[in-house]
């Protein structure tokens, strides 16, 4: 309609019917927001000659829906889809596309969902449980083997069999049997 098409280009609707009915030429700023706005030529605009719309680029197009989406002050779906999307890390953008990849071979197939994660956010409370989990024993192994440097170091000096006692603890027992 005039109202949504006067909507989008951020003009009264009287304005565009004054432009559709001849009473108004559109200013040069006005033609070119138009045709930025719904991707026209600007030569099929002006002159009806051509192709009546620009072929855009993937990248093109991902800067419209962004620029779009930008303008809008609603959360709505696509905004909240985003941002979302935005805080997955890197092997979670892995298992995103392979999904992806899954629904184009049977786009009749149900959206993919694991059995124990019903929502991104549980999914994502999870990686990064794991992810504390793994750099926790990280550190611990890295403390042991620290320890275990500085108790080799010290074994020289007197109360050596206290720290061939800890070695043994800290490298799994038994390490320091033949010496």
């Amino acid at each position: 309609t005039q109202q949504e098409f006067a909507d989008k280009i951020g003009m009264k609707r009287n304005t565009v019917a004054n432009y559709e009915t001849d009473r108004n030429e559109p200013s040069n700023s006005v033609i070119s927001l138009i045709c930025k706005t719904f991707n026209v030529s600007e030569t099929w605009l002006r002159t009806g000659e051509g192709e009546m719309f620009v072929e855009r680029t993937r990248d093109d197009e991902l800067a419209a829906f962004m620029d779009e989406l930008l303008a809008e002050e609603s959360a709505d779906f696509r905004r909240r889809l985003v941002t979302a999307l935005s805080r997955l890390k890197p092997e979670q953008w892995e298992a995103l596309e392979a999904v992806a990849l899954e629904l184009m071979k049977d786009p009749a197939a149900p959206a993919f969902a694991p059995a124990h994660f019903s929502t991104i956010e549980e999914e994502a409370h999870a990686e990064a449980e794991q992810s504390k989990e793994r750099a926790l024993r990280e550190s611990q192994r890295e403390m042991r083997e620290l320890a275990a440097k500085a108790a080799k170091k010290l074994a020289a000096k007197p109360g050596a069999d206290f720290f061939d006692q800890f070695l043994d603890l800290t490298e799994g027992g038994g390490a320091h049997e033949g010496r």
